[in-house]
């Protein structure tokens, strides 16, 4: 029971990568996959929550600011998700949509930085956990497999 809540805290903190752990610590491979699931399930659900909440505060604060009349032209202020990243996951979601972000993001951005970039930029709360949580669910699985692929060609149990 110990070695199920490790891996659920993996799951928690890394998200995908937490499944090799979660063999490693003797799991049968079904417990560990819902383990780093579970895990992966708390973790997309509070990023999600806490990006919204502080996305909301930000865009009232934002709101309440007084124009500038000195100082640089509307438009031209750098935008926070103008870095390589926030570029890359605009990219994605332009091109393939919170489906298609929901299955690549955990893979390009880990499960953390999916959940946190989907928020920031502005996708449906309920319908980004949903797809998130199916691309880590594939992510996990495929990561399972190769895995359970490597400990069986070098003979590690």
């Amino acid at each position: 029971m110990l070695n199920f809540a490790w891996a659920v805290l993996a799951g928690f903190a890394l998200g995908t990568p937490a499944v090799p752990f979660g063999l490693s610590i003797s799991l049968a491979p079904p417990v560990a996959l819902i383990a780093v699931l579970l895990g992966a399930a708390g973790c997309l659900l509070s990023a999600v929550f806490a990006a919204g909440w502080l996305r909301a505060q930000w865009l009232v604060r934002r709101s309440k600011r007084r124009p500038v009349t000195a100082g640089p032209t509307p438009g031209t202020r750098r935008n926070r998700l103008d870095s390589p990243t926030g570029l890359r996951a605009r990219r994605v979601v332009n091109r393939y949509g919170v489906i298609g972000f929901g299955i690549i993001g955990p893979a390009l951005f880990g499960t953390w930085g999916s959940a946190m970039l989907g928020t920031a930029l502005g996708l449906p709360r309920w319908r980004l956990i949903g797809w998130l949580m199916a691309g880590v669910t594939l992510w996990c699985t495929v990561m399972l497999l190769a895995s359970e692929a490597v400990i069986d060609a070098f003979g590690l149990r």
